[in-house]
C-alpha cells in the first residue's frame, strides 16, 4: 500500500512539473513576448507545434504509466532450458516458467515480458508492451524541452540586449524554468541516448548490464566475445518497437506481438560449446542475459 501511494504521488509530481514548465513559460514569458513582436499568424505558427508536442508528452507518459508491460500467461509451457543447470527457466515466486528475456520484478511482484527496468517515475515496469511508449515519451520530452528552452533564451537575450525591466513574475518564472529545463535536458537527454543505443542494438537495460559484465571478463581473456542474438540491424531493431514507418514512430501506436518469442539473426545465436560442430549449429532461443550470466558463473568457477 505504501509503495502504491508513493508511486501515485510520484506520477502526480511528474505531471505537475511538466504542466508548470509548459504553461508558465507560455503564459508569463513566451506569449506576451511573441505577440508584442510578431503577428498573430506567426505567434500561432510558433505555439501550435509547441502545444502539440506538450500533448504528445502527456499522452506518451500516461500510456507508459498505465499500459501493462506484459506478464507470463498462466500455465505457460516452456521447453527451453538453462545451460547452467539444464532445467527450464522457472520463477519460484510466480510459480511459472519464464519466456526468453523475461525477468521477475520485485517491486511489481510479477514476471515482466522483455523487462527493461522498473521506473519509479512512471510507477510501472517498462517491458514489452509499454517500452515503445516510454521511448516516445523521453524523446518528446527532449524535443519539447529544447523547444521551450530556445524560446526562453530568445526572451532572455532580448531583455539583456535592450536593457528591459520585465515584471517580477516573468523574472521568477524565467529563472525557475530555465533551471528546470537544463536539468530535464541533461537528465532525460542522457537517458534518451542510452535507450537509443538499446533500441538500435535490440537489447534491454538488464541485458546491457549483463553485457557489461561479460565484456569486463572478456577483457581478462576468460571468455570469448558473444554477439547479441536479437540484433537484426538498426532499422529492423527500431521497427520491432516503433513500427516499420518512420513517419509514425512518435505516434501512440500500441506494441504488436506477444512478447513470448523473438527472432534470432543468423550468425548471432548463442552456443553451449566452442566446438566447430556446435558453433555452426543454431540452437533454441535463449535470453542474452542468461547466457552472459552463465559465462560469469563459469568464470568464477575457474581457478585463478
Amino acid at each position: 500500500m505504501r509503495k502504491k501511494i508513493t508511486g501515485t504521488f510520484t506520477v502526480m509530481a511528474v505531471i505537475l512539473f511538466i504542466t508548470f514548465i509548459a504553461y508558465t513559460s507560455q503564459i508569463f514569458i513566451i506569449w506576451p513576448h511573441i505577440t508584442a513582436s510578431t503577428s498573430l499568424v506567426q505567434s500561432i505558427c510558433i505555439l501550435a507545434p509547441l502545444n502539440l508536442l506538450i500533448i504528445m508528452v502527456y499522452v506518451h507518459y500516461l500510456l507508459t504509466c498505465f499500459t501493462h508491460p506484459g506478464s507470463v500467461p498462466s500455465r505457460y509451457a516452456y521447453v527451453e532450458v538453462k545451460k547452467s543447470t539444464h532445467t527450464p527457466r522457472f520463477c519460484k515466486t510466480c510459480n511459472n516458467y519464464k519466456p526468453p528475456r523475461t525477468h521477475h520484478c520485485s517491486v511489481c511482484d510479477q514476471c515482466v515480458l522483455k523487462m527493461d527496468h522498473h521506473c519509479p517515475w512512471v510507477n510501472n515496469c517498462v517491458g514489452y508492451f509499454n517500452y515503445c511508449h516510454f521511448i516516445r515519451f523521453i524523446v518528446c520530452v527532449d524535443i519539447t524541452s529544447i523547444y521551450i528552452f530556445a524560446l526562453l533564451c530568445c526572451r532572455l537575450n532580448d531583455i539583456v540586449q535592450h536593457h528591459l525591466h520585465p515584471a517580477p513574475p516573468e523574472i521568477i518564472f524565467l529563472t525557475l524554468n530555465l533551471m528546470g529545463l537544463v536539468v530535464a535536458i541533461i537528465g532525460v537527454g542522457i537517458l534518451t541516448c542510452y535507450h537509443i543505443y538499446c533500441i538500435t542494438t535490440n537489447t534491454t537495460t538488464i541485458e546491457g548490464w549483463e553485457k557489461g559484465r561479460s565484456l569486463t571478463i572478456k577483457g581478462m581473456g576468460r571468455i570469448q566475445h558473444v554477439k547479441a542474438p536479437y540484433d537484426q540491424g538498426i532499422y529492423e531493431n527500431i521497427a520491432t518497437v516503433l513500427g516499420k514507418y518512420p513517419f509514425f514512430w512518435l505516434l501512440p501506436i500500441p506494441m504488436r506481438g506477444n512478447g513470448l518469442d523473438f527472432p534470432i539473426k543468423v550468425g548471432n545465436s548463442l552456443h553451449a560449446t566452442s566446438s566447430t560442430t556446435q558453433l555452426n549449429r543454431p540452437v533454441s532461443v535463449e535470453t542474452f542475459c542468461q547466457s552472459l550470466s552463465l559465462k560469469v558463473h563459469l568464470y568464477l568457477m575457474l581457478p585463478l
